[in-house]
């Protein structure tokens, strides 16, 4: 499994953006320190009370130059026509991977926030068959020299990218899934699905990655596919020495996920393609026990703690997960950052090396001691007969 470390530079009241941004490349080169696989930051425009990263493809070369390992993703590039033209975006993905040495990955949406959409004078009704053209293009900016594409919102005469980009077959794409219908139109074109499940439990998430899996397989994907089941933890992780220390910390994230779930509520109205983000409405964001252990939307515990949750989505069969760590003090992110990636991560990454306690290696020893003797009761019948003959 993956760990994607995301923030999206949510700022503090009385904090500016430049400091903000400073704190997060500290962030940023932390995880790659302690073990995390890839950062990402959505796109989000003129937001209020939360995120801050507008131009993630500004921000991640400056990181791609102050890095060796860590990979970078989008989570997500808008695709409507007005906010990003999918050939501007084939052209800056592809600069990324020449930067970074082939560490970017591209996942793709469609908006969901009224005030980034009504901004830039986006009809919700019609986004998401931009997003699934956009993405149709770009794939093919990417496979081919010389591509051409022609739809109902981009004719693309015959061209060839330039530059091209550096992974093979091309950078891989997802799609931000918050619905079984996105979850299926994304496997049935053989990119990732970002996943999550908008705080309505566990269930809907595995019930998404079986849904993924089962769409993939039956599907004929004429070109290379990129497939990846990634799951989205929006609310927040958070980890601390205790679970009730990180419990305690993470209480002011419920102001950011109450936030973000009542501009859902707001889209559900405007267009029957965002209709599911309705069901937002029955959560109680005042029941702590749902919201941090059921509601599928926290991380939030000791390392212990936060490896039961991690085991959770190992068996639901979860490729990545996206973990946004974000909303409260710097001090507390990093904190939360290094046990992760000290405690958390190696048991799922090479859990061999993980130093165990004497008591446990003793019980082992304990148990595998009957084995032992009955083979050396065995070596030494046969060894007895051997001597007789």
């Amino acid at each position: 499994m993956d760990f994607i470390l995301m923030t999206e530079g949510d700022t503090p009241v009385g904090l500016t953006h430049e400091h903000r941004y400073r704190e997060l490349i500290e962030e940023v080169l932390l995880a790659e320190r302690v073990g995390f696989d890839a950062f990402g930051s959505s796109e989000q425009h003129v937001a209020l009370g939360t995120a801050s990263v507008s131009a993630p493809e500004v921000l991640y070369p400056y990181l791609m130059a102050l890095t060796s390992r860590i990979r970078f993703i989008h989570l997500v590039t808008l695709l409507p026509t007005r906010i990003n033209h999918a050939l501007r975006v084939a052209e800056r993905v592809a600069t990324e991977d020449i930067l970074s040495n082939g560490r970017i990955e591209l996942g793709t949406g469609r908006g969901n926030t009224t005030l980034a959409l009504r901004a830039f004078e986006v009809d919700p009704s019609e986004n998401k068959a931009q997003w699934r053209e956009g993405v149709e293009l770009i794939r093919r900016a990417f496979l081919d020299d010389v591509f051409s594409y022609v739809g109902d919102h981009y004719k693309i005469p015959p061209r060839s990218l330039v530059p091209k980009p550096l992974q093979t077959p091309y950078p891989p794409i997802s799609a931000a899934a918050g619905s079984p219908s996105s979850v299926e139109t994304a496997a049935s074109m053989g990119i990732g699905a970002i996943m999550g499940g908008l705080y309505l439990g566990y269930d809907l998430v595995e019930n998404m990655i079986k849904l993924y899996d089962k769409t993939l397989a039956a599907t004929e994907h004429p070109h290379p596919i990129t497939p990846r089941k990634m799951v989205a933890v929006a609310g927040g992780m958070h980890c601390a020495e205790t679970t009730a220390q990180a419990r305690t910390e993470a209480k002011p994230l419920f102001d950011m996920a109450k936030l973000s779930t009542d501009a859902y509520e707001r889209l559900s109205k405007l267009s029957k393609d965002y209709a599911y983000m309705g069901a937002v409405k029955d959560i109680d964001f005042n029941n702590e026990e749902y919201m941090f252990e059921h509601s599928q939307g926290f991380m939030v515990g000791d390392p212990d703690h936060c490896i039961q949750h991690v085991q959770r989505y190992a068996d639901m069969g979860a490729d990545a997960l996206v973990l946004r760590v974000d909303s409260l003090p710097h001090d507390q992110l990093m904190r939360s950052i290094e046990l992760f990636g000290k405690y958390v991560i190696p048991r799922f990454k090479n859990p061999r090396n993980v130093v165990r306690s004497a008591d446990d290696v003793l019980a082992d020893i304990r148990a595998a001691r009957p084995a032992h003797e009955e083979a050396l009761r065995q070596y030494h019948a046969n060894h007895t007969k051997e001597t007789a003959r």
